[in-house]
């Protein structure tokens, strides 16, 4: 591996240095954490904190809540993973990604903790690293409120050290299930124990509100239910939120996605509930202006390409519903890796139908499953819907499947095949919107 000389000194600059940390994976637990939080006097206290856990929408919640934190006076902050083009778009103060040299030298500080941990803690994990620098960052940068994005679960996940006043869980499907468990109810309890007091909002449970219930009962929480405590209707240019008595009408956000309105209107929900009533004025020009870079992101017009980081069937499915309302010029391309951790056929159950050809390819992620496997499966789970389709008497045109291990030039052949006049959507995982940046010119900079 290639040595440059940076802010951390040793001969390893600090984005190298996360780098070389990724070897050590996911490794849930709190020891590790705590510890280098408390050797560096406990920054997570200085702050309040919205924290969001769920399966899907945790980014754009968090960016939407963080925008209207913003706009109400407070030097917010906002903790979102994973990034998109570099490790400082994981932090923003105000609205905007933190300082390069800032985070660099948060990670300096959290480095010189490491090297201190007992050894029977085991190896720090990059997530670690990147959660405890972004809570020191942000405490060094005075903010006041901070929208934090959980990574893997919650009880164990490396957020879990705060002690959040509002707490949202957007929704609960099945994800990393060999760490999770293999039950939506498993996963909620995971979830869920971020929850410590305060408020919590639920977005759509679809069966598990008994057990929110039960989770604020034991957590001395008061539960606020999406179409019970809480309502969310509308279209993304005009829709409200109602709590608690209060309203907030006129509301709209940039994304042409119907989800983008659920996602808008907890983030409303929470920070009502952090800061009391809110200025409907303010709160409007907040999400007219919040932009979430790989969710359903228009890149380019000829040909269509569009950006989005559906990673699991429920995400996919709120993708699929989001492009029946655009009319998608023909011909539709993908561009698709997936994480071999993720139901993968499911994805594709999703996507398939919504496409006339697939470009597989791979991310530079570990986890990404490899470009001739993705298109082993997709050959298999498109048969599976052809054999459908026939038994129902339907039509079923077959689908043309192409292997470009490079992300680059997956992206430069969905091109081809889609013509000017066709469409091009890059799905199935963040990590390749990451590996794409440059060419999509999607992310936030930094």
């Amino acid at each position: 591996m290639r040595r440059r000389e940076g802010p951390l000194g040793g001969g390893y600059d600090w984005e190298q240095y996360l780098d070389e940390l990724a070897v050590f994976g996911m490794r849930p637990g709190l020891e590790r954490v705590s510890a280098l939080l408390d050797a560096l006097g406990r920054p997570q206290d200085r702050f309040r904190v919205i924290h969001v856990v769920g399966t899907n929408g945790k980014s754009s919640t968090t960016r939407y809540a963080a925008a209207i934190l913003t706009a109400h006076g407070l030097r917010s902050g906002a903790y979102l993973s994973p990034h998109i083009m570099g490790y400082s778009e994981r932090v923003l103060i105000d609205g905007a990604p933190i300082a390069a040299e800032t985070f660099a030298a948060a990670v300096g500080r959290v480095r010189g903790e490491v090297v201190r941990l007992p050894g029977e803690l085991g190896e720090t994990t990059q997530f670690e690293v990147l959660t405890v620098a972004a809570l020191l960052a942000l405490a060094g940068s005075g903010v006041e409120a901070v929208a934090l994005e959980a990574g893997l679960g919650g009880r164990l996940d490396a957020t879990n050290v705060v002690m959040a006043p509002v707490v949202v869980l957007t929704n609960i499907d099945l994800e990393h299930t060999q760490v999770l468990g293999d039950a939506r109810a498993a996963i909620f309890a995971e979830k869920a124990a971020v929850i410590k007091g305060g408020d919590a909002i639920f977005g759509p449970l679809a069966g598990l509100e008994d057990a929110a219930e039960e989770a604020c009962a034991r957590a001395g929480a008061r539960a606020w239910l999406l179409g019970r405590e809480i309502a969310v209707e509308g279209t993304t240019d005009a829709f409200a939120v109602r709590l608690g008595g209060a309203e907030y009408a006129g509301l709209a956000v940039s994304s042409p996605a119907m989800y983008q309105v659920l996602n808008a209107g907890l983030a409303v929900a929470s920070t009502h509930l952090l800061l009391g009533r809110l200025d409907e004025d303010l709160v409007r020009r907040a999400l007219e202006d919040a932009v979430v870079p790989g969710r359903l992101q228009v890149v380019s017009r000829e040909p269509l390409v569009l950006a989005d980081g559906a990673h699991n069937p429920a995400g996919m499915a709120a993708l699929a519903n989001a492009l029946a309302a655009l009319a998608l010029p023909g011909p539709v391309v993908a561009v698709s890796a997936i994480m071999r951790d993720k139901d993968v056929d499911g994805v594709l159950e999703v996507l398939l139908p919504l496409v006339d050809a697939v470009v597989c390819t791979q991310a530079s992620e570990a986890r990404s499953l490899g470009a001739p496997d993705l298109a082993h499966r997709v050959r298999s789970v498109a048969a599976g819907i052809t054999a459908r389709a026939a038994s129902a008497a339907g039509v079923s045109a077959p689908l043309r499947v192409e292997v470009r291990a490079v992300p680059e030039e997956a992206l430069a052949t969905a091109l081809e095949l889609a013509g000017r006049a066709g469409t091009v959507l890059v799905t199935g995982s963040l990590y390749l919107l990451e590996d794409l940046a440059g060419a999509l010119g999607v992310g936030d900079g930094g």
